[in-house]
């Protein structure tokens, strides 16, 4: 008879042992499953690499961009700055802008004006000249070119007084052909111009833009026809626009035409997100290079900023609402997520390649009309605040930013408040062409192995990028959906710094300075709260920036959305967009 199993004390202490261990061990994995500090992608390949980044002064040429560039086979403009005195930067980034709106018709070629040669203006549709240096005198050859030939010229700004001198009697030729004097104008002060009068409708003009302005001083002879009158007000009730004369007129010409020229007495371009005096400018090239354009108002609207973290639900009853809403609609996809864990001690990082449901997602609002554009690959850069916090979606991809506590130079910048003002710092550390042209092809490559197709338009996160990366992004696409900005030095070859570059939204598609087409976004964004010195942003507001828009022959109101907000915005949004008489398309089909 066999004797009965037991244990020895050594074998019932081991036993212990191994199931504490066990115990222990259980756990640990039910800890890890249920940790809120721990993340999927933590230390991951993607994780590492998109938080190691070289360090440093990023060095290196920049991208050169032809002066000549826009579509090839229209109209052609020439456009002529000053690139003298104080305000020599700003004339060329003037003519950057300029440039870049008349691509809208065809091409652009941009010169400094002390290039000009005699008869040149005669190989071109159209020649627009921008005067900033009020001490410049434009070359002799242009000025009688002006005088003599037919080439519809724009005006616009400073130096039409130099029609007054030099050879000849210019002033008394100038009068004969276009029936007014060049050096009789009428200064006014700015502030009393809140608003220009054009095609029946009142534009918002920003006053604080220029100290004063000088209006020319033309009869009601039919040789000189007033485009635009700037309104004189002052607490809201009409007064005369000269200050010691209660009867005077209380409205002065702002834009008049007369023959081939066309004169615009301020330029137009500072302050364009309040001063809509821009689309008044953006509208008055049809006049000079397509004035049988027929009007239409047209519409779109973008899903902002979806990712590998997107709640899908959120996604699906977006695009059944624009769907049975019968609007088209973009949506702008982040292949890829990089963040902190929530401990703030590790990095975590996910492609779409990881959340099959958002890919599911995605498919479905395809199928619903939406059309899938890439918004950068990680919508952030190494494990800098760039300049909130490095995570997916709230940080800028292609320049460095910070938070400043004063609008102007010099900076204090410190932590992100809601007071505080984003301002550029410089190009990233890694800023060479192939450099971002690698990292936007990663991205891209994400989404058409997610089988998403292959994306066709970028948009650059936060509407930010070096001239370096915006070469890049032309390499691999030939169109971009955004705002954009554009640096001083672009044309004369001078190397890009932080502050010098102007922001420029579209009210019509152009193809830029930077080789691409670029669909146009310019409404911009329903927000909650109030943010970065920026009022909140709810539909009402939107909707006032499309009505503004009307200036503009081919009007477009294009906004963007994130799927997160309250679906009842978008709603309202649409619904009162519509109203004004704009037709949603896809963003491909805007003019």
């Amino acid at each position: 008879m066999s004797k009965t199993f037991e244990l020895t004390r050594g074998q019932r202490a081991a036993w212990v042992a191994g199931l504490l261990v066990l115990v222990l061990v259980s756990a640990a994995v039910v800890f890890g499953l249920t940790n809120d500090s721990l993340r999927e992608g933590q230390g991951s390949p993607l994780a590492r690499e998109y938080t190691t980044v070289s360090d440093g002064d990023p060095g290196g040429s920049e991208a050169a961009f032809a002066e000549k560039f826009g579509q090839e086979g229209k109209a052609s403009t020439l456009v002529l700055y000053d690139k003298t005195g104080k305000s020599a930067s700003d004339g060329e980034l003037y003519a950057v802008a300029t440039g870049n709106l008349v691509t809208h018709f065809g091409t652009a070629e941009i010169k400094p004006v002390a290039d000009y040669a005699d008869k040149a203006m005669s190989a071109y549709d159209a020649v627009v000249y921008i005067g900033t240096d009020s001490a410049a005198t434009p070359p002799e050859g242009f000025l009688d070119d002006v005088l003599t030939l037919d080439t519809p010229v724009m005006w616009v700004g400073e130096n039409l007084n130099a029609m007054s001198g030099g050879q000849g009697d210019r002033a008394a030729s100038f009068r004969e052909k276009f029936g007014w004097d060049p050096g009789e104008t009428q200064t006014v002060s700015s502030d009393l111009l809140h608003s220009v009068r054009y095609n029946d409708r009142d534009v918002a003009r920003y006053t604080d833009s220029v100290e004063t302005v000088e209006s020319p001083v033309v009869g009601s002879g039919d040789s000189v026809e007033v485009l635009a009158s700037a309104q004189c007000r002052k607490d809201d009730a009409p007064v005369s626009c000269v200050a010691d004369d209660a009867d005077g007129a209380q409205d002065v010409p702002w834009t008049v035409r007369s023959k081939n020229l066309t004169f615009v007495s301020e330029i137009p371009l500072d302050y364009i997100d309040e001063n809509d005096v821009y689309l008044i400018y953006s509208d008055l090239f049809y006049g000079l290079l397509a004035p049988d354009t027929a009007p239409v108002k047209q519409a779109a609207v973008r899903l902002e900023d979806v990712g590998p973290e997107s709640d899908p639900a959120d996604l699906r009853a977006m695009a059944d609402y624009l769907q049975g809403a019968g609007v088209p609609f973009q949506v702008a996809v982040m292949p890829i997520h990089i963040a902190k864990t929530p401990d703030e001690n590790d990095w975590y990082g996910l492609s779409l390649l990881d959340r099959p449901e958002i890919v599911d997602a995605l498919k479905y609002m395809q199928d619903r009309g939406g059309t899938l554009i890439q918004h950068g690959t990680t919508h952030q850069f190494g494990t800098s605040d760039n300049p909130y916090s490095g995570r997916t979606g709230e940080d800028y991809e292609f320049y460095r930013f910070g938070c400043s506590a004063t609008a102007q130079q010099p900076f204090e910048f410190g932590e992100c408040k809601n007071t505080s003002y984003i301002r550029q710092i410089g190009r990233v550390s890694e800023d060479a062409v192939e450099q971002h042209k690698a990292r936007i092809e990663k991205g891209r490559q994400v989404m058409i192995d997610a089988g998403l197709g292959e994306p066709e338009i970028f948009e650059t996160p936060h509407y930010a990028a070096s001239p370096n990366a915006y070469a890049a992004m032309t390499e691999v696409y030939n169109a971009r959906y955004e705002q954009s900005d554009y640096f001083a030095g672009i044309l004369s070859g001078e190397p890009s710094e932080a502050g010098r570059a102007y922001s420029q939204h579209f009210p019509y598609a152009v193809h830029d300075i930077y080789g691409s087409k670029v669909y146009p976004e310019n409404l911009g964004n329903i927000t909650e709260a109030e943010q970065n010195n920026h009022a909140t942003r709810d539909p009402e507001f939107l909707i006032s920036r499309a009505e503004a828009h009307l200036a503009v022959r081919e009007s477009t109101a294009s906004f963007f959305f994130h799927p997160y907000l309250d679906i009842d915005y978008l709603k309202e949004t649409v619904e009162g967009i519509r109203g004004l008489g704009y037709e949603f398309v896809p963003v491909v089909e805007l003019k």
